[in-house]
C-alpha cells in the first residue's frame, strides 16, 4: 500500500465526447400509479418532492415521509434518415430507480440497480425515421431502500448521442500531466465494426497555473470537435506531511452534504447543484464529502470551477442490509460495474482528490469485508490510481482494533465521531493517515485544535454542511418539558412531523446559522466578527439538545419576556480583543485567541435595544457587529439570487428599521410578489412545516422564506 505518493494529475471536466449531443430534459408526459390522467412535467423531475409527507408512509422518517412508488414517463424524439448510420445512444445520467427504456415499444434497456449511477441505452436498429415513442417506467417501491431522501423518477438529465464513426468510447477519456506544463490526453475510438483502438495526444501548456481551492485554473483542449476541460494538480499523502495539494500543506475543512436541494428534491438541474456548491464556498468550507454516493456531474463540474476538493464517496452500505431494498440486496453482482461507471466518470475532474469505497459498513469487522476494501482498492488503482482511498470507519459497541485489518487496506482511513482515538492510534500505528469524514457540529473547537496540531489528520467533514430531507429529526432542539426526548433511529419516537435533519451549517433557505460563521472563524483568519445570543433556558422552555445539534443560537436580540434575566452573548473573532456595548455601555471586553478557540462569551442581563459586538485589531482598527431588537412587522422584504434560468428569492418580515423579525411569521404567496416567473418550490427553515413544496404559499420561520423562481 501507498502511504506517500505524488502524481500530476489533469482532469477533464466532461468525459463524454460526441458527434451530436440532443437534450431530452424539459417536458414529458408523467403518470404515477393510481393517478387516473397523464401529467406534463419538467425533467429532470422528483415526483417524491410533489407529495406531501405523510404520518405512516412506507418511506418512514428515513425518507422524511415522502411518496415513492411507480410511474411512467413517455416523449418523443426525432431522428434524420442521416442519423441512420450514426451510433446512437441513450444516456440516462440517473433514475431512481429501476428504470425500464422502451423504444417503440421494445424493451431496448434497463436502468443501474443502485439508482445513483447513470446509464446508456443502445438504439443502433431499434429506431426509425421521424418521430420515435419514448417511454420510461420507473419502480421505486421497494423502501425505504435507503438511510435518507432519495427522490423518485428521472432525477437527473437525459440525453440523445449522435455519435460519428469512429467515436469516443464514452468515459474512456484520461488526461495526465506534469507540473512543467506537459499534457498527455488518451482516449478509445470504437469503429462502425465495433473495434477499438487506443489513442493519445501530448501537448505542452507554458506556465501552467496549478488547480487549487484558490486558484481553480481550468484549460481546454479539443478532441474529435469536443472541447476537453481540465485542470493541473498534484496529490501527496502522508502521516508526516499530512495532505499535500501541489506539495503545499492543506488541511480540509469539510461537510458532508446528501444529495437532495430541500424544496426541490433530488431533481438535479446544474443551477441546483452550481448553488450548493457556491453556499458551501461561501460559508468558508474548501472541501466537500459526497455521503454517501456519487452526485451529478453537474456537481463535480462547479466544485472544479469555484474550487471545492471533493471526497467522492461511493457506496454507504455494502453486503448487510441496513434498509429494506437497500444497495447490500445487488452489491455483490453490480459492484464492480457501478464502481467502474465512477471512477471512470469522476477521474476527469481536479476537484476531486479522494476515493470513498464504504461508510459505517455493517459487516466492517468481519475478515471478508477487509477483502472486500481490498478488491475495491485495486479495482480503483486500475482505472486511476492517483488519488488516495478512503472509507469511513466507526465505532458501534464492538472492539475498535477489530477494524485494523480494513484500515489497512486504505490509504487514509475515516473516522466518524473516533476523534478520541486519534493520539492513542498515532502511537500504535505511526504510519496511519486519519480524516475524520464525519464529525458533530458541536465539536468544531475540539476537531480544530486535533487537525492544526497533528499532521497525519488531514481535515475534517462535518456532519453536516447543509440541512437535508430525510434522516429525520437529527440535529433538532426540543423544550424537554414540552416533548419527549429522542434520537433519529429509535424507534419509540416517530419524529412526525419533522421532514428533515437540522444538523446543517446552512438552512434549507441558504440562511447560515451562527454555528457556520464559528467554524469560519476557526479555520479562516480574515472571517468577519460575528455575534451571536444563546437562547435562554426556560425562556420558552427547557432547552434539550440532541447529538448533532448545537444549543439554539441566533444573530437576533428579541426576547420579549425575558427583560433583566442572564442570557449568553457569544463572539467570533480573529481579532485579539473584543468589547461587548448594549445600547451604547459597555458590558467588558476579553481578549480573543487560539487559546480561545477564537470565541468569547459574555453574561448580561437581557434589555431591548442594541447589541454591538467591537473587534480591535493589533493596530487598533475596529470591526463592528450588531443586533437590534425588532418592533412590530412593517413589511416583507426581498432579495434574489439569480443563478442561470432560476432566480432564489428569500422573504424577511421586517420592521420599520428593516430589523427582521424572527418571531412574526407570515404567509407568504410568493406568486404575488413574483409575478414575472413560475414559483417551482418553496420553503423556509423549518422542517416540520409539512406544507407540500410545491406551493406558491409559505409561512415565514424565523422571519424568512425562500422560493425558487423559473423565468
Amino acid at each position: 500500500m501507498k502511504t506517500l505518493s505524488a502524481f500530476a494529475v489533469a482532469l477533464c471536466a466532461s468525459s463524454v465526447i460526441a458527434s451530436e449531443s440532443v437534450s431530452l430534459d424539459g417536458a414529458w408526459m408523467f403518470k404515477l400509479d393510481g393517478d387516473e390522467a397523464s401529467r406534463v412535467v419538467r425533467v429532470p423531475h422528483d415526483w417524491s418532492i410533489e407529495s406531501v409527507p405523510t404520518q405512516g408512509a412506507p418511506t418512514g422518517k428515513e425518507w422524511g415521509f415522502y411518496k415513492g412508488g411507480k410511474a411512467e414517463y413517455r416523449r418523443t424524439f426525432e431522428i434524420a434518415e442521416a442519423d441512420l448510420a450514426r451510433h446512437l445512444e441513450l444516456v440516462f445520467d440517473g433514475v431512481f430507480r429501476n428504470a425500464e427504456v422502451y423504444v417503440n415499444g421494445e424493451l431496448v434497456g434497463k436502468g443501474t440497480r443502485y439508482g445513483y449511477t447513470g446509464f446508456r441505452v443502445s438504439l443502433d436498429g431499434k429506431v426509425k425515421t421521424g418521430k420515435n415513442d419514448l417511454l420510461v417506467k420507473v419502480d421505486n417501491s421497494a423502501l425505504p431502500g435507503c438511510r435518507w431522501y432519495m427522490g423518485s423518477g428521472i432525477y437527473r438529465g437525459v440525453r440523445l448521442e449522435k455519435l460519428d464513426y469512429p467515436y469516443v468510447k464514452p468515459l474512456s477519456v484520461d488526461v495526465r500531466t506534469q507540473l512543467d506544463g506537459n499534457v498527455t490526453i488518451a482516449w478509445t475510438s470504437v469503429d462502425k465494426g465495433g473495434a477499438e483502438r487506443s489513442s493519445s495526444r501530448n501537448f505542452k501548456i507554458e506556465n501552467p497555473v496549478l488547480w487549487t481551492p484558490e486558484t481553480p485554473k481550468m484549460y481546454e483542449q479539443e478532441i474529435g470537435g469536443e472541447k476537453v476541460r481540465f485542470g493541473i494538480r498534484t496529490v501527496e499523502w502522508g502521516a508526516e506531511k499530512g495532505f499535500l495539494l501541489n506539495g503545499k500543506p492543506v488541511e480540509m475543512h469539510g461537510a458532508c452534504v446528501h444529495h437532495d436541494h430541500g424544496p426541490l428534491g433530488a431533481a438535479s438541474e446544474w443551477e441546483f447543484e452550481r448553488r450548493k456548491a457556491l453556499q458551501l464556498k461561501r460559508a468558508g468550507f474548501n472541501a466537500v464529502r459526497t455521503s454517501h454516493n456519487p452526485v451529478s456531474e453537474a456537481f463535480l463540474d462547479a466544485c472544479d470551477e469555484i474550487g471545492l476538493l471533493v471526497m467522492d464517496d461511493m457506496f454507504d452500505g455494502r453486503e448487510r442490509k441496513k434498509t429494506n431494498g437497500d444497495y447490500c440486496e445487488v452489491f455483490n453482482e453490480d459492484w464492480q460495474k457501478d464502481l467502474d461507471w465512477i471512477v471512470r466518470r469522476d477521474r476527469v475532474h481536479p476537484s476531486v482528490v479522494m476515493w470513498s469505497v464504504g461508510n459505517e459498513i455493517l459487516e466492517r469487522s468481519e475478515p471478508f469485508a477487509a477483502e472486500t476494501t481490498k478488491k475495491m482498492h485495486e479495482f480503483i488503482d486500475k482505472l486511476d490510481g492517483t488519488r488516495p482511498v478512503t472509507q469511513a470507519l466507526c465505532l458501534w459497541g464492538e472492539k475498535w482494533e477489530d477494524q485494523d485489518a480494513m484500515a489497512a487496506n486504505l490509504d487514509i482511513v475515516g473516522y466518524n465521531y473516533l476523534e478520541h482515538f486519534t493520539e492513542s492510534d498515532h502511537k500504535r500505528l505511526p504510519n496511519r493517515v486519519i480524516v475524520y469524514t464525519e464529525t458533530y457540529p458541536r465539536d468544531a473547537a475540539n476537531v480544530w485544535r486535533r487537525i492544526v496540531k497533528h499532521p497525519y489528520v488531514i481535515g475534517e467533514f462535518v456532519w453536516t454542511g447543509i440541512d437535508y430531507l430525510g434522516e429525520t429529526g437529527i440535529g433538532r432542539n426540543f423544550y424537554k418539558d414540552k416533548e419527549p426526548y429522542g434520537e433519529h433511529w429509535q424507534g419509540h419516537l416517530p419524529q412526525f412531523p419533522w421532514h428533515g435533519a437540522y444538523c446543517g451549517d446552512i438552512d434549507l433557505t441558504g440562511y447560515r446559522k451562527p454555528i457556520s460563521h464559528y467554524r469560519e472563524t476557526l479555520w479562516n483568519d480574515s472571517a468577519k466578527t460575528y455575534l451571536a445570543v444563546r437562547e435562554p433556558d426556560g425562556w420558552k422552555g427547557k432547552i434539550a439538545t440532541s447529538l448533532w445539534s448545537v444549543w439554539p443560537t441566533y444573530d437576533h436580540w428579541t426576547f420579549s419576556g425575558w427583560e433583566g434575566k442572564k442570557v449568553t452573548a457569544e463572539v467570533y473573532t480573529r481579532r485579539p480583543k473584543v468589547e461587548l456595548y448594549l445600547n451604547g455601555k459597555l458590558v467588558g471586553a476579553k481578549d480573543v485567541s487560539a487559546d480561545t478557540a477564537w470565541k468569547a462569551e459574555f453574561e448580561l442581563d437581557y434589555a431591548p435595544g442594541e447589541l454591538k459586538a467591537v473587534g480591535i485589531a493589533a493596530d487598533g482598527s475596529k470591526e463592528e457587529c450588531v443586533l437590534r431588537t425588532a418592533g412590530e412587522p412593517k413589511e416583507v422584504r426581498l432579495s434574489e439570487e439569480s443563478i442561470g434560468r432560476y432566480t432564489y428569492v428569500t422573504a424577511e418580515v421586517v420592521d420599520a428599521k428593516g430589523t427582521v423579525c424572527p418571531y412574526a411569521d407570515r404567509d407568504v404567496d410568493f406568486k404575488s410578489v413574483v409575478p414575472n416567473g413560475e414559483v417551482v418550490a418553496t420553503c423556509s427553515g423549518d422542517l416540520s412545516d409539512n406544507v407540500v413544496a410545491t406551493s406558491r404559499v409559505r409561512r415565514t420561520w424565523m422571519g424568512r422564506a425562500m422560493s425558487v423562481v423559473r423565468r
